[in-house]
């Protein structure tokens, strides 16, 4: 297993978006990129590290981004992961162009104890609907902070019925208590992704073979 932060990013004075590290290059069936897209404030750094170190840190500096690679097994394959921890700039909660354009796959955080977040990420995810031209995508939403049951603002059924719209998994987390859940969440969105791969290469393979039968029949 590796790990480690690839680089910290932020945005300069200007607030221009961080380009250079983002470039887009199609990854294999053991490769998959996460963007983690949330508000500030619902967890994304801590279930991100969570993840890969398996430790939860509590305090993270929120003016940068973070992008870690990591490897591990999921059912028995090797996977080499990319994971960008997103800043949300002006509410955007992360989705800029050249991170959507970047990812192959987006965990969708909310904290169940701000209703705004959860209200935030139904937009953001639009936006990512509207940038992939509403092609099937993977994503998972998670609802983070679900220790705190006394302070919850979205119950259970919202955030289970926001992602039986999108047809995609729901999972309630706690990323200073729950590694079992955090770890499967990314796990499943890695499925989703290799599913989503699959399916795809298959369509081309069709589509181009096809293609080259029809050229040496003429």
């Amino acid at each position: 297993m590796s790990v480690g932060p690839e680089r910290t990013l932020g945005e300069n004075a200007g607030g221009s978006t961080i380009k250079p590290y983002l470039k887009r290059k199609k990854s294999s069936l053991g490769e998959t990129k996460i963007a983690v897209l949330g508000a500030e404030g619902v967890g994304k750094s801590a279930l991100s590290v969570r993840f890969i170190t398996k430790r939860f840190i509590g305090e993270y500096d929120q003016t940068a981004e973070n992008k870690y690679k990591y490897s591990t097994v999921v059912d028995g394959e090797q996977m080499a992961f990319e994971v960008l921890d997103t800043r949300s700039l002006n509410e955007d909660c992360g989705a800029r162009e050249d991170v959507l354009r970047w990812a192959d796959g987006y965990v969708l955080v909310y904290s169940v104890i701000c209703r705004k977040s959860f209200l935030m990420l139904q937009e953001t995810q639009k936006k990512v609907e509207e940038f992939r031209k509403g092609a099937s995508i993977p994503i998972v939403v998670l609802g983070n902070k679900s220790d705190l049951a006394h302070m919850r603002q979205v119950t259970h059924e919202e955030g289970r019925t926001f992602a039986e719209s999108l047809g995609c998994p729901f999972i309630e987390v706690s990323a200073s208590e729950d590694v079992t859940n955090v770890t499967e969440a990314f796990h499943s969105l890695c499925r989703e992704i290799v599913d989503f791969k699959r399916r795809s290469r298959s369509f081309f393979d069709r589509v181009f073979g096809a293609f080259g039968k029809e050229k040496v029949s003429s």
